[in-house]
């Protein structure tokens, strides 16, 4: 399935028991001061096949599970209190966030949205998982204006308890597919408890 566009991120805040976190969803949807996606990328859904070889043939492949799953997504303009509060960062009580001994980012989920080639809604999802931004950079001005490059964050997934299976990502296409992934992902959370 070949997905087009990526018209929003949706960031959930979870506890350590890998519960919403209440008042603590974030969506990057390209509002004004608000953030919006630029791209995203999971690897490793496939694990290496393991050949079993026999009677002078391959008699079997084991290939069951996944591979070692990571995701890569890049954003414009987050909010900085969302972006630290994903990222682990503590604040001070002079409004100053540091990174150091005590930064431990939260557990969260998160959904991807694109569209298929026919335009239906497409949702990439990963149940839980921890941010990192390995890096910061400026450049200097040139004399013309140059758009800014996006911010790139890792995202390393760990597996949850879905309908009794341990599972990393979940994919859904059309509406009802794609609501049945946000409850998945986000639970039943009422009406008005965004971030």
């Amino acid at each position: 399935m070949t997905a087009v566009g990526f018209r929003r991120a949706t960031i959930q805040v979870l506890d350590s028991d890998l519960k919403p976190v209440s008042g603590k969803k974030y969506v990057v949807e390209g509002k004004t001061k608000e953030g919006a996606t630029s791209s995203f990328e999971i690897t490793g859904l496939t694990p290496e096949a393991l050949k079993l070889y026999g009677s002078d043939i391959t008699y079997e492949i084991f290939q069951e599970g996944t591979g070692e799953v990571a995701a890569k997504f890049s954003a414009l303009d987050l909010p900085f209190e969302m972006e630290n509060e994903f990222l682990g960062r503590k604040k001070s009580a002079k409004g100053v966030y540091h990174v150091g001994e005590e930064t431990n980012p939260p557990y969260c989920a998160v959904l991807f949205e694109s569209s298929d080639l026919h335009g239906g809604k497409m949702g990439t999802g990963i149940y839980a998982g921890k941010f990192g931004k390995d890096s910061v950079s400026a450049k200097s001005k040139e004399g013309k204006m140059e758009a800014p490059d996006p911010d790139e964050y890792t995202f390393e997934p760990i597996e949850k308890e879905i309908d009794g299976k341990k599972e990393a990502v979940g994919f859904a296409l059309g509406s009802e597919g794609f609501a049945a992934l946000e409850e998945e992902l986000f639970g039943t959370t009422p009406a008005g408890s965004e971030g």
